[in-house]
């Protein structure tokens, strides 16, 4: 918004939009009666905000309702102004003491503001649209006050001064929009938390370090420590494993409100539901016989009629990183322990061993050696064989107990690990060669 200096009537239709026009004295004094009207219409059709009188002059009631139709201010800055823009005038012409110079540059300061205040206005601003809970209404209001603008209920628009300040208002109004698009604080949908708890966990390191900022502005408290609760049915692939799993996460989202002390999160990832406990400290092997309980009980509250559900325990840890662990020891307790419903990762046994030798580039080379032959089979024929192949060795060879543990028929296990030392080439009557596939056979599936 810019000021100028208007010492003709005929100067008036070619200022640029936005302008408040401000007549000199000889300018005043020629617009009275219809030159007063015409000069109106011609500040509308350049755009201009308001035209400022600076001699005494006689406006009719015909031009105040021209004025508000054309929606140009018609001001007289001897008077006090009744409008924002008006004070604005009658302050910096008082204080130019009838200065036209003067005035010009009081009101031109006055509606741009310099830097620092459109910046200290800008800072009220998103204080208060942080204390505004989401709500829309709040939003506009504090935004308002702080830039001394009309926020239009859209926050497209605003009305007021230029300058610096609009540019910060500006700013100002396009994090307000966020803030209001985004919902009251109190209905911010857990879904998407949800939604970016599963990214956190499933994404490649380097990008879950990126969404940390995005989980704290979410309400996650991504910065704590965690445990995590890892709920898998037991079944075959298919819709009604989903179904399943639908069902295990409305409960549990339901359940979890429930349980007081810490703070709780749930979310679906891959043929899982994850439930994540999170506390501000670490509280140590007590902290860890709770969860367990805890642990329990939600799985007896969670599963649907009918259905096989287990649950796999982690042990704590902090962070983004520590909560990625998490969800590694949780599945690792699942597939180490396939019998019990609810299985706690082994801190101080061969499941920690395994994964810290595996995570080594040395080791999962040498289980993809071992195993490739398998590992290259289509469609799940490699997950099923490995499983048969680390029962099988886990119970010492025997076919009996190995098809009680995966569920199949003895002589089944017995044809398929008749396959598997064909296509691995191995002799499972070498000890080496046994535990070098059970190792394997273990790591692939941590």
């Amino acid at each position: 918004m810019s000021v100028r200096l208007i010492e003709s009537l005929g100067e008036v239709v070619r200022q640029p939009a936005g302008s408040v026009l401000v007549l000199t004295r000889a300018a005043s004094a020629q617009a009275v009666g219809y030159r007063l009207e015409v000069a109106l219409r011609d500040a509308a059709s350049a755009g201009a905000v308001a035209l400022v009188l600076t001699a005494p002059a006689a406006v009719s009631r015909s031009a105040w309702d021209l004025a508000e139709r054309v929606s140009v201010e018609l001001l007289d800055p001897r008077t006090s102004g009744t409008s924002p823009l008006g004070a604005v005038v009658a302050t910096a012409f008082r204080e130019s003491h009838g200065d036209l110079a003067g005035l010009i540059a009081a009101v031109q300061s006055a509606l741009a503001g310099d830097a620092a205040d459109s910046l200290a206005r800008a800072a009220r601003a998103v204080e208060g649209i942080a204390g505004a809970g989401g709500v829309p209404e709040r939003i506009a209001e504090e935004v308002g006050a702080a830039m001394g603008v009309t926020v239009d209920p859209d926050f497209t628009t605003a009305r007021g001064p230029g300058g610096h300040r609009a540019d910060a208002t500006e700013i100002v109004l396009r994090l307000a929009a966020l803030a209001a698009a985004a919902g009251a604080v109190d209905e911010l949908p857990a879904r998407s938390r949800a939604h970016l708890l599963t990214e956190l966990l499933v994404a490649p390191e380097k990008q879950a370090q990126e969404l940390v900022p995005r989980a704290r502005a979410l309400g996650l408290p991504i910065d704590d420590w965690h445990v995590i609760l890892r709920f898998e049915p037991v079944m075959d692939e298919g819709p009604d494993r989903y179904a399943v799993l639908d069902t295990l996460a409305s409960r549990a989202t339901r359940a979890v409100r429930e349980l007081a002390g810490p703070s709780w999160n749930a979310a679906l990832a891959g043929d899982a539901l994850v439930v994540v406990r999170t506390v501000p400290r670490d509280q140590g092997s007590m902290g860890l016989r709770q969860a367990v309980r805890e642990a329990g009980a939600l799985l007896e509250r969670v599963r649907p009629a009918g259905a096989k559900v287990r649950c796999g325990v982690s042990t704590c840890h902090e962070g983004v990183l520590g909560l990625r662990t998490c969800a590694s020891e949780a599945r690792t307790a699942l597939r180490r322990d396939r019998t019990e419903p609810l299985a706690t990762y082994d801190l101080s046994g061969l499941d920690r061993m395994l994964e810290e030798w595996y995570s080594s580039d040395t080791a999962q080379q040498a289980v993809r050696d071992l195993l490739q032959p398998l590992l290259d089979l289509p469609g799940g024929q490699p997950k099923r064989l490995i499983t048969i192949l680390r029962a099988y060795l886990d119970h010492h060879g025997s076919p009996a107990k190995a098809a009680e543990e995966v569920n199949l028929h003895r002589n089944a296990v017995s044809r398929n690990i008749r396959r598997i030392e064909t296509l691995l080439k191995a002799d499972l009557n070498n000890p080496q060669q046994r535990l070098a596939l059970q190792l394997a056979c273990r790591a692939a599936q941590v």
